[in-house]
């Protein structure tokens, strides 16, 4: 079988804990960093080689592996372990969901998912000494819905100490166990990213929006229709019949940033 073009395949590896994905025609040389060393001898030069996880606002030590890309200057990622190359036939690969909040110009380019794991693929050129600034949240809590303004049916769910009221007919999906795959320099709130029937979907903590700070664990991630897109809002449970005395019912379509 003849391989694919070296467009078509990437080099998967990972910096910081975070599963990342590089084109291969921008990979030229994969090397070990000496111990103590802030650069790399890659075909006859020194080439710095940067701390990827601290580019991307990751607390973690610098990996052990550099990746020698085509940035000019030159310049070498020090990544944790590489995972191997992939032929991107035989994955999914997707744009970033409109509601990825991140830093502008983006540090990633896409997403692929290969045997239902999710690698973001990095624009390599965004990655340097100075750590990228996180996106900040662009978003605040809006007007609640008077209840019964919505008519239909609404499904109670818990997260942290608050309960929340969603219409039935804006949910499409309850999702068990969900699997978040994290997104560097995203806002805390914004959790990371959801695969879910061959879709990939943004993960929001409503407990970092409405309590300052999201909560770690999940039990479930709801897919809801927020304005025409999908987006997962985590909750640790659904309300048991008999809804609370105090329900936070948040106008949907206008929580999420576009």
């Amino acid at each position: 079988m003849t391989p694919s073009p070296p467009e078509r395949r990437a080099l998967l590896f990972t910096a910081g804990g975070v599963r990342l994905a590089l084109r291969l025609p921008v990979v030229r040389e994969i090397v070990t960093v000496p111990s103590g060393a802030s650069e790399v001898e890659a075909r006859g030069q020194m080439v710095p080689a940067v701390p990827l996880a601290l580019a991307l606002g990751l607390v973690a030590p610098p990996g052990p592996i550099a990746v020698l890309t085509d940035a000019l200057p030159p310049v070498a990622l020090r990544v944790d372990a590489v995972e191997g190359i992939v032929d991107l036939s035989a994955a999914e690969v997707f744009q970033l969901p409109a509601r990825t909040l991140l830093p502008q110009p983006a540090p990633f380019l896409g997403a692929l998912v290969l045997d239902g794991l999710l690698s973001l693929e990095l624009a390599h050129a965004s990655a340097g000494w100075i750590p990228l600034e996180p996106a900040a949240a662009p978003w605040e809590p809006p007007p609640e819905a008077e209840p019964g303004s919505v008519p239909g049916r609404e499904l109670i769910f818990e997260r942290g100490a608050r309960s929340y009221a969603v219409p039935i007919s804006l949910l499409l999906r309850v999702v068990e166990a969900p699997r978040i795959h994290p997104v560097p320099l995203a806002p805390p709130e914004h959790r990371g990213l959801l695969y879910h029937e061959r879709a990939i979907h943004p993960v929001f903590d409503l407990a970092g929006l409405y309590d300052g700070a999201p909560l770690p664990g999940e039990a479930l991630a709801l897919l809801l229709d927020a304005g025409g897109t999908a987006v997962a809002v985590l909750a640790d449970r659904i309300a048991p019949a008999g809804a609370p005395a105090e329900v936070v019912r948040p106008a949907w379509d206008a929580l999420f940033p576009a």
